[in-house]
């Protein structure tokens, strides 16, 4: 459909000729998709009436009486489906969509629902079949980075029906993620990360579910070589919660993640073919956050230095690790850990001083263009070893 076609689309909802629906599903259905204009978007009727109209009647009909009939599904689908690729496709959108505050306040009053009761997911009841559509419209809050949503979406990440998720999961081989175990374990959970700038939130969320995240990995580390990808994607949000408040932990509770992390790198640092790409990930977020124990904990630094029975094994596989030259950013990781473990002589005697300083040059070279401060830090951290 070309530009001036969807254009004429557009302009019939005002006369009846078409319908949100009519729009919303061939919308969907173009390659590449229409652009739309910043004078569509404040002025068209479509984007300032109907459309918000249309999504709210949905959104109040599935809150206040908790199902949608099959027509009403329907429009919920496409409505969603289309507003997610709106937001991925035109950055125009952020302002508009975080304008629309009755969609707002009505996707609060849903996610309410599901964090205080339950209402909609397949855990202890039926999953609604507009829960994905659901997820679709969190996910495009997301795009925009909607802030009004988060303290209800820190309610559902720290709910009980988040944990019993996990629980859900064919204990360690799930194969793939329900629609309900996707919505709670790594929609709500990414868009936390994805919108919470000064980390406050990420805060709020391992004071009060550090305890559940250590029962969580208590029950799924005995299967760690049993591990999926689904699984894998799931278990990264707790660990990345925690790597961003590490240093406000007391020893106590650093030591129980201490001892989770060491679990995984010393059973997660081969190559798996069938699970490399998230492997990568998890690996890489784990000896971030070791180095972080390390860093701000000298009775912790000290014990795996001087008194663990799991040093020896440990280096070896960093060495493994910094030599493997498929991923820099592990290679970074695993040198900057080793130059906290071992004395300076042994470590430039392992590693050549030209490769390891290049390195860390390169790193930060990247980090600087990025204008990433953390990351800047973090590889002037490593370059200074100790």
């Amino acid at each position: 459909m070309t530009e001036s076609s969807f254009q004429i689309l557009l302009d019939g909802i005002d006369t009846g000729k078409t319908t949100v629906l009519d729009i919303c599903k061939n919308y969907n259905e173009q390659d590449p998709l229409p652009i739309i204009t910043d004078e569509q978007f404040n002025n068209h009727p479509f984007f300032t009436k109907y459309f918000s109209i249309e999504l709210c009647k949905m959104l109040e009909q599935w809150f206040s009486e908790g199902s949608l009939d099959e027509n009403q599904q329907e429009i919920f689908q496409f409505c969603s489906k289309f507003l997610l690729k709106l937001t991925k496709a035109d950055s125009n959108t952020k302002q508009w969509l975080n304008q629309q505050t009755e969609v707002i306040d009505l996707t609060e009053k849903c996610l309410n629902e599901i964090a205080s009761y339950g209402y909609y997911i397949g855990i202890g009841g039926v999953e609604d079949p507009s829960l994905e559509s659901f997820d679709w419209l969190i996910q495009a809050f997301e795009c925009v980075q909607c802030q009004e949503l988060l303290n209800v979406l820190v309610k559902t990440v720290t709910s009980r029906f988040y944990i019993d998720a996990f629980y859900c999961l064919s204990y360690v081989n799930a194969a793939a993620l329900t629609i309900t175990q996707q919505f709670l374990l790594f929609t709500c959970p990414d868009y936390i990360l994805t919108c919470d700038i000064n980390k406050t939130y990420s805060l709020k969320i391992v004071n009060k579910m550090l305890g559940q995240y250590d029962e969580i990995f208590a029950e799924f580390l005995p299967y760690i070589k049993q591990w999926t990808t689904p699984v894998i994607l799931c278990l990264i949000y707790p660990i990345t919660f925690t790597l961003l408040n590490i240093r406000s932990l007391t020893f106590e509770q650093k030591k129980l993640v201490y001892e989770v992390i060491l679990t995984i790198l010393l059973q997660k640092s081969a190559i798996d073919p069938t699970i490399e790409k998230v492997r990568v990930i998890l690996i890489h977020k784990s000896l971030c956050l070791l180095i972080e124990i390390m860093r701000s904990d000298k009775d912790l630094a000290n014990q795996l230095k001087n008194k663990s029975d799991k040093k020896s094994e440990l280096i070896d596989v960093l060495n493994d690790l910094a030599k493997n030259d498929s991923d820099d950013e592990i290679r970074l990781k695993a040198l900057a850990l080793l130059s906290l473990l071992i004395p300076e002589e042994e470590f430039l005697k392992d590693n050549k001083k030209e490769e390891v300083t290049g390195l860390f040059v390169k790193n930060f070279n990247e980090a600087v263009q990025d204008g990433t401060d953390k990351e800047i830090d973090d590889v002037l951290n490593g370059l200074k070893g100790r």
